[in-house]
């Protein structure tokens, strides 16, 4: 935490990328409480999801599975103990949105609640993990070497080094290889027809090694934990989205928590009046969906 009050003392802004495993998921408000009391304003809750690596794996020394392959079936990948479990992760995420949503907005910015609120109001969404396709947020190690992604450091999605290629360049090629596109190419038919597919589109690539219900390969691990943190969420994307669409701060959800919440704008004679629940039928504006 002494680095934590360094970058304080100098107004230096940072983000907290805390990491949830299966035990820190049980602990979802202890956690957040504890970012919020050290002063850091911008957290990002990553699950851990890693596999056992099968005996190929182990002969070339590495100690967790390789990235699956999206369209063949891995019937014997197995999550490791410490692997958060798919509806214990989006039970830790709407616990904590539910404590963020009534009391800081606009002061606390948790960076999934942000990118669901993108992908409502119809936006592409800042993160590579909920992008329609990825491939552009490449990963450099310390000798220059530039990969397709910081899941796929592995030597066949390497894409060039830095001290020799030119970094557009490599960019340009790890979307020509088809890295990217495959992400969307590959969704499952059970993903396609999701009614919150827009706030997710299949997630990481690297996660998707489970199977839908139908017994298609290339589902997301927490494809359970996600769909039930988006449906959650959804009454107050809308009531922000509102809130944004009036040029109102969404931070005023706060309010709309307690009771409906009335919108006047000035003056009267071309003003309108805009009243939200957090009962009422959840719709986004044009463009989204979540």
């Amino acid at each position: 935490m002494a680095g934590v009050r360094l970058l304080q003392q100098h107004g230096v802004e940072f983000n907290a990328l805390a990491c949830v495993g299966r035990e820190t998921a049980q602990h979802p408000l202890e956690v957040y409480r504890f970012f919020k009391a050290a002063g850091i304003n911008f957290v990002q809750f990553t699950p851990i999801v890693e596999r056992e690596p099968d005996a190929e794996t182990k002969a070339i020394k590495l100690w967790l599975a390789r990235p699956s392959v999206l369209d063949r079936q891995e019937p014997n990948a197995r999550v490791t103990p410490w692997t958060v479990e798919p509806e214990a992760y989006g039970d830790f995420l709407i616990a904590i949105y539910e404590e963020w949503v009534r009391n800081d907005v606009g002061s606390v910015f948790v960076m999934n609640f942000e990118w669901a609120l993108t992908a409502w109001l119809g936006e592409s969404s800042p993160v590579c993990i909920f992008a329609k396709q990825c491939g552009r947020a490449v990963a450099m190690e310390h000798d220059g070497s530039v990969f397709a992604c910081d899941h796929y450091v592995y030597p066949e999605y390497r894409l060039g080094n830095v001290m020799r290629d030119s970094l557009e360049a490599m960019v340009d090629r790890s979307v020509a290889s088809g890295f990217g596109p495959h992400k969307e190419a590959t969704l499952p038919q059970y993903c396609r027809t999701c009614e919150v597919k827009e706030a997710c589109w299949g997630g990481c690539p690297k996660h998707r090694f489970a199977m839908t219900p139908d017994g298609e390969p290339g589902l997301h691990y927490l494809c359970a934990g996600y769909k039930k943190f988006f449906k959650h969420i959804r009454k107050y994307l809308r009531a922000m989205a509102t809130l944004i669409e009036n040029d109102l701060p969404a931070s005023a959800v706060m309010e709309a928590t307690k009771g409906p919440l009335i919108i006047t704008k000035a003056p009267p004679r071309e003003g309108s009046a805009v009243t939200m629940g957090m009962n009422a039928k959840a719709s986004p504006p044009s463009g989204g969906s979540v």
